[in-house]
C-alpha cells in the first residue's frame, strides 16, 4: 500500500479510538451531573420545607446541626470533587 493510505488508515483508528474515548468521557459526566442534580434537589427541598423562618432552625438542634454538617462536607464534596477539578483545569 501506499503511504498516504497508510497514513489515512492511522487516523482513522485514531479518530475511532477518540470517539469511543469521548463517548465514555460523556456518561462519567452524565453520571456526575446527575449526583449534582440530585443534591440540589435535596438541599432545595429542604429550604422549601424546613427554612420558611429562622426560628426554625435555632429551635431544633438537628435540624442545625445536619446544617452544619451539609455545609462542612457535603458542599465540600461537590466543589471539590476529583470530577469537578478536572474540569475546571
Amino acid at each position: 500500500m501506499y503511504t498516504s493510505l497508510l497514513n489515512v488508515k492511522q487516523a482513522i483508528s485514531v479518530e475511532r479510538k477518540l470517539i469511543d474515548y469521548l463517548k465514555t468521557y460523556i456518561d462519567h459526566e452524565s453520571e456526575r451531573l446527575e449526583d449534582v442534580k440530585r443534591f440540589y434537589a435535596k438541599v432545595s427541598d429542604l429550604h422549601t420545607e424546613l427554612y420558611k423562618g429562622p426560628a426554625t432552625v435555632m429551635a431544633n438542634p438537628l435540624v442545625a446541626f445536619t446544617l452544619i454538617k451539609r455545609l462542612h462536607s457535603e458542599w465540600l464534596n461537590v466543589v471539590h470533587s476529583n470530577e469537578a477539578q478536572e474540569n475546571t483545569q
